[in-house]
């Protein structure tokens, strides 16, 4: 049996209709397609520094995910997602971001379209 740590006024207030829109609103706006965002019309690249700035900017105000180690899930996410990162997962379809110099990244716009389609997101 699974156990809780909810009071009961806790369960009894417990907002479901909030609960599945952020649930919602965080599949609509994954990581990626943020990131993808701030980089569309940047073709030299954006410093990781002002990267974190304006993924804030963007996400924090509509209530997004902010996890306390904000920076590093967006490195994670771009090193997942490029060829040129040691932790990129190897999946062509998903290189998407490429270094152009130290510290600084860009997006790969060929690639965007199909895979925006393929998790059916807007363009960016």
């Amino acid at each position: 049996m699974a156990t809780s740590n909810l009071t009961a006024e806790e369960v009894l207030n417990f907002d479901l209709d909030k609960y599945y829109a952020e649930k919602k609103l965080r599949k609509d706006r994954p990581w990626v397609y943020d990131i993808i965002r701030v980089l569309w019309g940047r073709p030299a690249g954006v410093a990781l520094r002002t990267l974190d700035r304006e993924l804030w900017d963007l996400r924090n105000p509509v209530g997004l995910p902010m996890p306390s180690a904000f920076s590093e899930t967006i490195r994670a996410t771009i090193y997942d997602h490029s060829s040129d990162a040691a932790g990129w997962n190897g999946n062509a379809e998903d290189d998407l971001f490429f270094k152009t110099r130290r510290g600084v990244w860009a997006v790969r716009r060929q690639h965007v379209p199909g895979w925006l389609e393929r998790h059916d997101l807007p363009k960016a």
